[in-house]
C-alpha cells in the first residue's frame, strides 16, 4: 500500500512538471517581462552609481527601454495567442483586453506624468533632473499596481522594496538599508512558520478597526497641514497641491468604506488582514530612512515622487471601483463597461476643472497667498500655531509619512472592497443579478464535515427546502486537485443528488517550509488548476464552469491563474457575503443579521461564502450549515451559474 502510494505521488509530481514547463513554453510573455523590467532597474541602479553624472540620461534611458521592451515581449506572446482563442467585442461576453497590462502600464504612466506635473507645479524652483524624478514616479505606480492587482500586500512589499534601491540612489548606504526592511518582511513571508506568525495578529482586531485605520491616516495628514501653514516658506514644494490630493483620496477611501454595496463582503482573508499591518510597518520604516539619509535633500525629492506615483495609482484604483459598485456593475465586462465610462468622465468633465484651477491659482495665486498671510499671521499671534520651527529649505517629513500611510492602509483596503485584478485579467463576479430571489450558499468541501452522517445531515436539511414549496436547493462545493483525487466518490454522491461542484486553486504543498511570494507562484498555480481541469472531467464527465478565488496564500488570485481560468472557459467566484464560522453552538445574532441584509437589500444575487476560522475543527459546522441554510426564508438556493448569468434579462413589473 505504502508503495504503491509513493508511486502515484511520483507519478503527479512529474505530471506537474511537466504541466509547468508546458505552461512556461506557452506564455512566456509575463515571465521575460518581469526579468526584463527588474534587469533595467538594476543595471541603471548600477550604472548611477558608477557614474553620477549620467544619472539623469540613465534614468530616462531606464524609463523608455524598460516600456519598450515589456511591450514588445508581451505583443509577441499576445500575437502567439491571437491564433488560439477569438474574442467578441462589445457585449458581456468575452470583453476582456487581451493583455490587461497594457492597460495597468498606461494608468502607471499616466500617474507618473500627474506626479511629476503636480510636484514641478508646486516647487519653489525649477526641478531639476526631471526624467529620474519622473522615474521614481513611475516607480511608485508600478509598486502600487502591484499590491492592486495581485491582491497581496507581500506582494506590494517586495515591489516597494526592489523600488527603494533606486529611489535613495544618493547615498547608497541608506537605499540599501532602506530596501532591506520589506525584503526582509517578503523573505520571512516566504517560510511557512513565519508566515503563520504573522497570521496569529488577527486575533488582536484593534489594529484593523476602522477608526484606528482612519487615525493612521488623519493623524500624519493634520500634522502636514499644521507644518504647512507655519513653515510654509521653508518648503522646497509647496503642500497644498498634495494636500489637496491626499485629502481627495482619504475622503473616497472612507466614502466607499462606509457606504459599499456589500458591507459584508470583505475580501480579505484573516491571515492576509495580519500580514496588512506588518507590510504597512516595512514601509513607514524605509521611508523614515530615506528621510535621514545624509543626501536627504535629493533622497527626499525622490522619495516625494515615488509616493505621490503611488497615490495617484491608488486614486485612480479608488475612483474605478467605487463607481463600478455604486453602479452595481454584474462581472467584469459590466466593470469594464463602467470604467470606460468613468475615464470619459474625467477627460470631459474633472480634467476641465483640474485646467480651470491652475488657471486660477496662476492669476489669482499672489492675492490668494497674501491673504494666507495675514491669516496665518492673526493665528499666530492668538498663540494656536507656533513660530516657524525650521531653519533652512526642506521637505516636510510629515508629507511624506502622510502619503506612505495613505498608500500602506489604502491598498489593503481596495482590495477588501473590489477585486481589481480579478475584474481585469478573468471574468469574475462578486454577486449576480438582483430582484430574482436566487442566493448562491458555497463553501469549500474541506470546510465541510469528514463523517458521513454529519454530511448527510447538511444534504438532508437542504432536501427539506425542497418539501417546503422551493423547486431546488442546492450547494455550492469548492474542490481542489487533492480533494478530487482522494475524495473522488464522495463528491460524485454529493453531485448526483444535484449539488454544484467548482473548482478551487490548489494549496501549497504544507511539508514545504519555503512556500515563497504569490508573486512568483503564478505559472505554477496555473498548471496546477489545468490539471485540475483535466482530473474534474474525468471524474464528472465534463467540463468546470467556476473556479474560486480564494485566499492569497493558495494562489487565487494571481493575474495568471485568473487568466487561464478565462482562457479555459471558467469564471470567477468571489463573494459578496462572508460568514466566517468560530465553532460555537449556533450562530451569532451579528452574522445572522448580515445575511438577512445583504440578501434581502437587493432581493437576491447574494453569493454566500462559509468557511471555518483557523483552528477550528469542521465536525462542528454541520449544525451551523443548516441553520444558515433554515434561515434562508424566501430565498431559492441555486448554484453560481444560476445565480449569476451573462444572457439574464430583466423584466421590470
Amino acid at each position: 500500500m505504502a508503495t504503491t502510494t509513493a508511486t502515484m505521488a511520483a507519478a503527479v509530481a512529474a505530471s506537474e512538471e511537466a504541466t509547468f514547463r508546458d505552461h512556461l513554453a506557452r506564455k512566456p510573455g509575463i515571465g521575460i517581462s518581469l526579468v526584463l523590467f527588474f534587469g533595467v532597474i538594476l543595471g541603471t541602479w548600477f550604472f548611477i552609481y558608477t557614474t553620477p553624472e549620467w544619472g539623469d540620461d540613465a534614468a530616462f534611458f531606464a524609463w523608455t527601454s524598460t516600456i519598450f521592451l515589456a511591450c514588445t515581449s508581451l505583443g509577441k506572446s499576445s500575437r502567439k495567442e491571437s491564433n488560439v482563442k477569438s474574442r467578441e467585442r462589445g457585449t458581456l461576453r468575452n470583453t476582456l483586453p487581451r493583455r490587461p497590462l497594457f492597460l495597468v502600464a498606461f494608468f502607471c504612466a499616466a500617474s507618473a506624468v500627474l506626479a511629476t506635473a503636480l510636484f514641478s507645479y508646486s516647487s519653489h524652483a525649477e526641478v531639476v533632473g526631471l526624467a529620474g524624478l519622473g522615474f521614481s514616479a513611475l516607480l511608485g505606480a508600478a509598486s502600487t499596481s502591484v499590491g492592486i492587482m495581485f491582491g497581496d500586500s507581500m506582494s506590494h512589499v517586495f515591489a516597494f522594496g526592489l523600488s527603494m534601491l533606486y529611489v535613495g540612489y544618493g547615498d547608497v548606504k541608506s537605499s540599501v538599508v532602506a530596501a532591506l526592511i520589506p525584503l526582509f518582511l517578503a523573505a520571512l513571508a516566504s517560510m511557512r512558520g513565519s508566515r503563520s506568525a504573522m497570521s496569529l495578529l488577527d486575533s488582536s482586531s484593534f489594529l484593523l478597526k476602522p477608526v484606528t485605520l482612519q487615525s493612521c491616516c488623519l493623524v500624519p495628514f493634520l500634522v502636514l497641514v499644521h507644518q504647512s501653514i507655519v513653515n510654509a516658506e521653508h518648503l522646497v514644494i509647496s503642500a497644498v497641491p498634495s494636500i489637496s490630493v491626499a485629502f481627495l483620496t482619504l475622503l473616497l477611501m472612507h466614502v466607499y468604506s462606509k457606504y459599499r454595496v456589500h458591507p459584508n463582503g470583505n475580501l480579505l482573508t484573516s491571515e492576509t488582514k495580519s500580514q496588512v499591518v506588518f507590510a504597512g510597518i516595512s514601509m513607514l520604516l524605509s521611508c523614515s530612512i530615506i528621510m535621514e539619509s545624509e543626501s536627504k535633500t535629493e533622497a527626499s525629492k525622490a522619495l516625494v515622487f515615488f509616493l505621490l506615483g503611488s497615490l495617484f495609482a491608488l486614486l485612480f484604483g479608488l475612483i474605478f471601483a467605487f463607481v463600478g459598485d455604486a453602479w452595481y456593475s454584474i462581472g467584469s465586462g459590466q466593470f469594464q463597461m463602467v470604467s470606460l465610462d468613468t475615464i470619459g468622465i474625467m477627460f470631459y468633465v474633472i480634467s476641465p476643472i483640474v485646467v480651470l484651477s491652475y488657471r486660477l491659482f496662476d492669476k489669482y495665486g499672489e492675492s490668494i497667498a497674501s491673504q494666507s498671510a495675514l491669516l496665518k499671521g492673526y493665528v499666530q499671534s492668538t498663540g494656536f500655531l507656533s513660530g516657524d520651527a525650521y531653519g533652512g529649505e526642506l521637505i516636510s517629513f510629515s508629507l511624506v509619512m502622510t502619503l506612505a500611510t495613505i498608500t500602506a492602509v489604502g491598498v489593503p483596503l481596495l482590495n477588501t472592497l473590489s477585486p481589481m485584478g480579478g475584474y481585469l485579467f478573468s471574468r469574475a463576479y462578486t454577486h449576480g443579478q438582483p430582484a430574482t430571489k436566487k442566493v448562491a450558499l458555497c463553501v469549500n468541501y474541506s470546510d465541510l464535515p469528514k463523517g458521513a452522517k454529519q454530511r448527510d445531515d447538511i444534504l438532508n436539511c437542504l432536501e427539506k427546502k425542497k418539501t417546503d414549496g422551493q423547486t431546488t436547493a442546492v450547494l455550492n462545493v469548492f474542490v481542489t486537485l487533492e480533494d478530487l483525487k482522494q475524495f473522488s466518490t464522495e463528491l460524485k454522491l454529493i453531485a448526483d443528488k444535484g449539488h454544484a461542484i467548482a473548482l478551487a486553486p490548489s494549496v501549497d504543498d504544507g511539508e514545504k517550509k519555503i512556500c515563497g511570494l504569490s508573486l512568483f507562484r503564478g505559472s505554477k498555480a496555473s498548471c496546477k488548476l489545468e490539471s485540475a481541469r483535466s482530473e474534474y472531467s474525468k471524474v464528472f464527465g465534463k467540463k468546470p464552469s467556476w473556479v474560486f478565488a480564494n485566499s492569497v496564500d493558495s494562489n487565487g488570485r494571481h493575474p495568471s491563474l485568473l487568466h487561464t481560468a478565462s482562457d479555459l472557459g471558467m469564471r470567477v467566484a468571489y463573494w459578496s457575503t462572508l460568514v466566517r464560522l468560530t465553532g460555537g453552538g449556533a450562530l451569532t445574532g451579528e452574522q445572522k443579521m448580515a445575511v438577512s441584509k445583504d440578501c434581502s437589500d437587493k432581493d437576491g444575487g447574494s453569493i454566500i461564502y462559509v468557511t471555518l476560522e483557523q483552528g477550528v475543527s469542521s465536525s462542528t459546522t454541520s449544525a451551523l450549515i443548516c441553520e444558515l441554510i433554515d434561515a434562508q426564508d424566501g430565498f431559492i438556493l441555486q448554484s453560481l451559474s444560476e445565480v449569476v448569468r451573462d444572457d439574464f434579462n430583466l423584466i421590470l413589473k
